[in-house]
């Protein structure tokens, strides 16, 4: 919590007076870093020296001091009118009768003194009236008795003193005056203030560890929830989405003018029917399965029927044994649509789970037992159901050997093989590759000369292989157990229990205590995605917050550009044409213009048929129609407004082929992003997500694509071979990071670090430039940190993550972390061969000398 309060156009104020002992106030007002801040109670409150007179009220027990001395140095009282300790005179012990106080007495008092006493009643003014001409003849007489010497240096003291006192003034106010010394006192900084301190680890030093010192609190009070194998603000706030299209699709009043919309509604509730899902078992799947061939591991099934259950799998119901087959542009002319054919077919999420069997035996038992118990839900005996999953499994392990790693494929120039179905033919003859797509993209009509582009040829040329040689009954189980797993979603809770199990070998997690309602948002995501960005964007989206995202990646583009023309080791034909794709990269913030649209949103879902009774049916419906609509673009050229993710996503993209980098509403909230926030919290959070995604137009896959979107080689050789040398380093460094005791890959995350590298530069370079336009901002209160700290503390807020095995980590997906780059900001700089020191982080805060380093012989630090 953040307790203190400010009042509305809170004056700001000077700075706190040496004298003043702790937190000083004018009139009630707390102030923090000599700012004028409201402090919630009465008691305790002292006055600094340059603050204006107050009338003083009379106290028992204190002496006063004259009203023309008090003009000039009043201290004030504290509450309930007692003079404030440390700025009063405290009277002699022993009673001093305000009413019998003579005028010799007051003479003498004065004297010594320099003090008047005057107070307020009727004696005291009585016994005052000769007092005063005798204080007067005694100052004209202690005048006289000095020489004329004494009487000039002291005109002289006076004369320094006023303008001792006119510079502080001026000083003051030229003080005040600049923002940077100034601070935020609207609501919404000081709630953003109140977030970044629960958020910090004071105890610890950022120099030692920034990472714990900026996200230290942020740990303790978000614990990873039951369930999830990862939590971070990403999480958190899709969280947030979910709860607002939950009351968005519960309303009872629901009316709306789209068809789409409503289809999203009927689509909810039919997840919602947990009874009816219950009631239905696992019957559904069952006679899917029938209606397709049959099950050998649940009962008869078809022998000779490999093709048409393929096409079926595959087809209808999208799964991708063996291979997946999509649509999208031609990476060597994107400006039409190509059919496209890629490895696929692995259930767990990285190969390397098959291929050490010793060190992943507790996962892939865990496996074999979930294969098994869908197997017996879906009416297979126990004698023989294990068994025959274990060939299966045996069957991936197979997949997995000849499977590329993603590392290996980083250089898309390799991998990208344009051929005709013929040729194809040729290559995988174990598939009917006319025939099958044929069906998969019907009603079209294809021939032999279609082109197809096809994304490791040796794997296919393997994989038909090994088709040849595994036998029928186990191509049935291993075509039928993935349509199985695409479907098993949608059928009851027991099917949702086997997987949780498997969950938690694989990732570390508890049983999810997840809502059945969030499940549900996240299903109808996937179905009706556009439709519901519609209902989220009405609901919550600020038009201005387009606008200015827009000139904040006009600002970052143009601090990426200027970075450019500062690599020493890039010649200017390339630096030319890196800038002219830079200016050409098409930004698209916050959802596609159609959505709002209703007859263009009812288009898009036309032909897909949704009912509020059968949530398994409605799932059908859904790969279905999904077939037909990538059938349906083949003969059409990309559309830019053809957006990859929904409007409420919470994340962002860049798509090489159009050269387009994408923002959605959803990511455009805060942390990330909010239009009162400080813009180093700004630039710090969204300005950084958005130099990412513009820096993977330049990292080692994007930088193969031209401003068209064209995979062509642009880059001279020169070039060319220096950013690989740079990579290179790069690749070497982040291999010796580790998260959770494992090392990263360098090689697979390249893409990855790149962006996160050069984003966090092409942000804060984009801020030093705005300040240098706008000026300085004010700073948040009680943050105690300056706004160039503030952007990296900010950056590192809205990236802290916890892992199912119990360990934080700070990271952007896949794994990379940022930590480093952000401790080379504060302190130091990492340059590729050498290390030198910036000061970002000044005292008192500041990292001392001792922290600086110099790289060990052969070690290699990169950015690039």
């Amino acid at each position: 919590m953040f307790p203190l309060r400010a009042a509305p156009n809170a004056p700001a104020g000077p700075s706190p007076s040496p004298g003043c002992q702790g937190s000083t106030s004018r009139g009630g007002e707390h102030r923090i870093r000599g700012t004028a801040f409201p402090r919630e109670g009465k008691s305790g409150t002292q006055h600094c020296s340059r603050d204006p007179p107050l009338k003083p009220r009379p106290a028992s027990g204190w002496l006063r001091w004259s009203a023309a001395r008090a003009a000039g140095a009043w201290r004030g009282t504290a509450a309930g009118g007692r003079p404030a300790e440390g700025f009063w005179v405290k009277r002699r012990s022993g009673p001093w009768p305000r009413t019998s106080l003579g005028s010799a007495d007051l003479a003498q008092l004065g004297g010594s003194l320099g003090l008047v006493a005057r107070e307020e009643g009727v004696g005291v003014l009585q016994a005052a009236t000769e007092g005063e001409v005798g204080f007067r003849k005694r100052t004209r007489h202690l005048l006289g008795s000095h020489t004329q010497l004494e009487l000039v240096l002291a005109g002289v003291s006076l004369l320094l003193a006023a303008l001792l006192l006119g510079c502080f003034v001026a000083l003051g106010v030229q003080y005040h005056r600049d923002p940077s010394h100034s601070t935020c006192l609207t609501e919404a900084c000081i709630r953003v203030a109140g977030k970044i301190l629960e958020s910090l680890d004071r105890g610890v030093s950022p120099c030692e560890d920034f990472y714990q010192f900026s996200c230290g609190g942020w740990i303790q009070r978000n614990p990873l929830p039951d369930g999830r194998s990862r939590w971070n603000t990403f999480n958190s706030l899709w969280d947030q989405n979910q709860a607002i299209l939950k009351h968005l699709l519960e309303n009872t009043t629901f009316n709306s003018s789209s068809e789409a919309e409503r289809k999203t509604q009927r689509f909810y509730l039919s997840c919602l029917q947990v009874e009816r899902i219950e009631e239905l078992g696992a019957q559904p799947l069952r006679d899917l399965i029938d209606k397709i061939s049959g099950w050998n591991i649940t009962g008869p099934w078809d022998q000779d029927n490999f093709m048409e259950v393929l096409k079926a799998v595959a087809g209808t119901y999208r799964a991708t044994p063996f291979f997946t087959v999509y649509i999208s542009a031609d990476s060597k002319s994107s400006n039409s649509n190509v059919i496209q054919v890629d490895q696929s077919g692995l259930f767990l999420p990285s190969r390397d789970y098959y291929l050490n069997r010793t060190a992943n035996e507790k996962v892939l038992t865990a496996y074999l037992d979930y294969m098994e118990e869908l197997g017996m839900l879906l009416g297979g005996q126990p004698a023989s159901t294990r068994e025959q999953m274990q060939q299966v499994l045996e069957l991936e392990i197979q997949l997995a050997n000849i499977t590329v790693p993603q590392d290996q494929r980083r250089d898309e120039e390799k991998i990208y093989h344009k051929m005709s179905i013929a040729e194809l033919q040729a290559l995988a003859p174990s598939i009917d590759w006319l025939e099958f797509l044929s069906f998969l993209l019907s009603p079209l009509e294809l021939g032999d000369s279609e082109p197809v582009v096809v994304y490791g040829t040796d794997y296919l040329q393997q994989v038909s292989e090994l088709i040849n040689r595994t036998e029928s009954s186990v191509l049935n189980n291993y075509l039928i157990w993935n349509l199985v797993q695409k479907t098993t979603s949608s059928l009851d809770h027991r099917f949702e229990s086997a997987q949780e199990k498997l969950l938690e070998t694989l990732y570390g997690t508890k049983k999810s205590c997840t809502p059945r309602w969030q499940t549900c948002i996240s299903n109808t995501d996937d179905a009706l995605g556009f439709a519901l960005g519609s209902l989220f964007v009405k609901a919550t989206f600020d038009r201005q917050s387009k606008e200015i995202a827009e000139g904040m990646i006009s600002t970052i583009r143009t601090a990426f550009e200027e970075a450019l023309g500062q690599l020493v080791w890039m010649d200017e034909k390339t630096r030319q044409a890196a800038k002219e794709k830079a200016d050409a990269i098409y930004d698209m913030i916050g959802f596609p213009d159609f959505i709002l649209e209703p007859k263009e949103l009812d288009d898009v879902y036309d032909g897909y048929e949704v009912s509020e009774d059968s949530f398994f049916q409605n799932m059908l419906n859904l790969y279905n129609f999904s077939a037909k609509v990538m059938a349906d673009q083949l003969r059409k050229p990309p559309s830019r407004d053809q957006w990859s993710m929904t409007p409420q996503t919470v994340n962002a993209y860049y798509l090489p082929t159009k050269n387009e980098i994408v923002f959605p509403a959803g990511i455009l909230q805060a942390p990330f992003y909010a239009r009162n926030h400080p813009k180093a919290l700004n630039f710090g959070g969204i300005g950084v997500v958005m130099g990412h995604e513009l820096t993977h137009a330049f990292d080692d896959q994007g930088r193969e694509y031209d401003k068209e979107g064209n995979l062509r080689p642009w880059w001279q050789n020169e070039s060319l071979a220096a950013f690989r040398n740079h990579t290179a380093c790069m690749e070497e460094q982040y291999s010796q990071y580790q998260v959770n005791g494992e090392k990263l890959n360098g090689r697979q995350t390249l893409g990855e670090n790149i962006a996160d590298n050069g984003g966090l530069k092409a942000a804060y370079n984009a801020y030093k430039a705005w300040l240098k336009k706008h000026g300085e901002e004010q700073q948040l209160p009680a943050v105690g940190l300056t706004n160039h700290q503030l952007f990296f503390v900010g950056f590192a807020q809205v990236l802290p993550s916890w892992e199912a095995r119990g360990l934080p980590f700070f990271c952007s997906l896949p794994g990379v972390s940022l930590a480093i780059w952000a401790m080379q900001e504060m302190g130091l700089k990492l340059e590729c061969g050498k290390w030198s020191g910036k000061a970002l982080w000044s005292a008192p805060q500041g990292c001392p000398q001792k922290h600086e380093r110099r790289p060990e012989e052969g070690e290699c630090f990169c950015r690039p």
